[in-house]
């Protein structure tokens, strides 16, 4: 009889943890880490904004965008820039919030070059920069992927003539700078910017 009151007592603890949990989870709502976010090891990091260091650390209190790309894609990363650009301008709640741009072509991306590409599509973007060794560094801390890749056209004897292939997603830090969503490239403005709201 003990022993049964001992497995009884036993299974009501865990059944009441598993419901707090749930409960822990409901109270969470939206802003809960997606898979993707969880498995990521994410975190700050420095690289150099406008030839200055920048570590992201300097945006905590705010929730913000990550998006990696270069500035001579062609067709993937200006799609990308115009989903965040209208996620921040669909919400005067996320008018001043933070996106941050890493370049994934350090050599040919310059400070400058950054600057007036990035200022196009939207002033809250931050371009950031570093060597390959910095760039390879942060990119695996959010799962991107990326290679230098031959352009059909480029001569070979020509370094300059090359393209960047890469995984693209937006990433969404939240204000104490942990990465908590990780948005498919095909996502939808409204969806970047719910997240957003999710976070504030």
């Amino acid at each position: 009889m003990k022993n049964a009151q001992k497995l009884v007592f036993a299974l009501s603890l865990v059944v009441a943890g598993i419901l707090s949990y749930q409960v822990y989870q409901s109270s969470q709502g939206s802003a809960s880490k997606d898979v993707k976010a969880a498995y990521l090891p994410g975190g700050d990091f420095e690289l150099e904004h406008d030839g200055a260091p920048f570590n992201t650390n300097q945006l905590r209190g705010t929730p913000y965008i990550l998006y990696f790309g270069f500035t001579s894609c062609p067709d993937v990363c200006p799609l990308g820039l115009t989903v965040v650009r209208d996620a921040l301008n669909s919400d005067s709640a996320l008018k001043d919030i933070p996106a941050v741009f890493v370049s994934l072509d350090p050599e040919r991306d310059s400070a400058e070059a950054m600057h007036g590409y990035l200022e196009f599509f939207h002033k809250n973007l931050i371009g950031l920069r570093g060597d390959l060794v910095k760039t390879h560094a942060v990119a695996k801390q959010y799962g991107t992927y990326f290679i230098k890749a031959p352009l059909p056209s480029g001569s070979s004897d020509d370094p300059t003539q090359y393209t960047v292939d890469h995984t693209a997603y937006y990433f969404v830090v939240d204000a104490d700078g942990e990465l908590q969503r990780v948005l498919e490239h095909n996502a939808k403005p409204e969806e970047l910017a719910e997240a957003l709201r999710a976070l504030l």
